[in-house]
């Protein structure tokens, strides 16, 4: 075990009644961003680098790795790229060995999916969950997406068409009534576009070409439908947020090319939260940016650096139902947790603060 988050901080969350991600041992250095003196609004609380921190069938395991000769993995988590969280869970692709890393909180598991049978990745991609907890895969080798249950279970595909050349994101309803796959295309290819699909995999809908018009994409790389039903969709080359109806009509867009705030340089991954909340990863500057659903930048969170809570290569992120927002740091072959504040927690943490300096 390196920087994983142990039992007991998981037990010490399970008793506080908040099973949706770990907190870290008491103890530790706590990091707030916006920092004090101004009032905080998130903490960082766990750093995910190993999938035998939570896990409590290790015994198991070993017998089973010991009988088929499989090895653990030197690096847990050796290419993170794609995020999904909810119900108690944290989902994480990952391209370096093509399976999908699940990390169960409350039942303090660990377990990985998409090497079995139909279910086998051979290029994953971009994943996502719908309302009911099912995890949706992009496979690039196949090229499809893979659908599954709660258990790693595979339960079905959608085969995709010529009409995608690169998948790489993935967005579904929550009822799963419709599915979005990104399509990032390529430098010498006019396939930048969105393509939407029913549940039972016929096409029903698609919007882009290359280009910088409302509507069209240049190297889009990630997707999510929000909480008001609308779907976001990271446009990384044109550098701003694309906001469609699920007909994929254009509703509207923000952000531009700098190093300021509110501005992106290299923008990896999009999630939204319960409240409409839009955040926004970007290698460049390390960092996650929020922004409102109307494209208000709100504040940016993170810190470049190899310590836990700081960040170097980001990549994926999510948030979950309970307010955690989860980041992926290629670099470091890790994911940081951070937990929204209330306001009266803000307030509490910023008076220790001002205690601290004896005002």
């Amino acid at each position: 075990m390196r920087r994983g988050v142990g039992l007991l901080g998981m037990l010490v969350l399970l008793l506080v009644g908040c099973a949706g991600a770990p907190e870290q041992l008491a103890g530790k250095p706590v990091q707030y961003w916006p920092e004090p003196p101004d009032l905080p609004r998130y903490r960082h609380v766990a750093t995910l680098d190993d999938g035998n921190a939570i896990r409590s069938d290790l015994d198991e395991q070993s017998f089973r790795q010991a009988m088929t000769g499989q090895k653990l993995l030197r690096k847990p988590l050796p290419k993170p790229f794609s995020l999904a969280a909810g119900q108690g869970r944290l989902y994480i692709s990952d391209t370096a060995i093509n399976r999908v890393h699940v990390f169960d909180f409350p039942r303090r598991r660990y377990f990985q999916l998409g090497f079995r049978l139909e279910g086998e990745l051979s290029k994953v991609r971009g994943i996502a969950l719908d309302g009911q907890g099912l995890l949706y895969a992009v496979d690039r080798g196949g090229p499809r997406v893979v659908k599954y249950d709660t258990f790693g279970l595979y339960l079905g595909e959608i085969a995709i068409g010529a009409e995608v050349v690169r998948p790489s994101g993935v967005a579904v309803t929550r009822n799963g009534s419709r599915v979005f796959v990104v399509d990032t295309g390529g430098v010498d290819s006019q396939s930048h576009r969105v393509v939407a699909y029913d549940a039972d995999g016929h096409l029903v809908a698609m919007v882009g070409d290359r280009g910088a018009a409302p509507g069209q994409f240049n190297l889009p790389v990630d997707a999510v439908v929000g909480a008001d039903g609308l779907l976001y969709v990271l446009d990384s080359g044109n550098f701003r947020v694309q906001v469609f109806d699920q007909e994929l009509n254009f509703v509207r867009s923000w952000g531009e090319v700098g190093k300021g705030f509110g501005q992106f340089a290299r923008p990896r991954s999009i999630a939204v939260d319960s409240d409409g909340n839009v955040y926004v990863s970007d290698a460049q500057f390390a960092n996650v940016q929020l922004f409102s659903p109307q494209g208000e930048l709100l504040m940016a969170l993170g810190k470049r650096g190899v310590k836990p809570g700081e960040l170097e290569l980001v990549s994926g992120v999510a948030v979950d139902e309970l307010g955690h927002l989860y980041v992926a740091d290629q670099h470091n072959h890790k994911v940081e947790v951070y937990r929204r504040l209330s306001e009266v927690e803000g307030r509490q943490a910023l008076a220790e603060y001002r205690q601290r300096l004896g005002r």
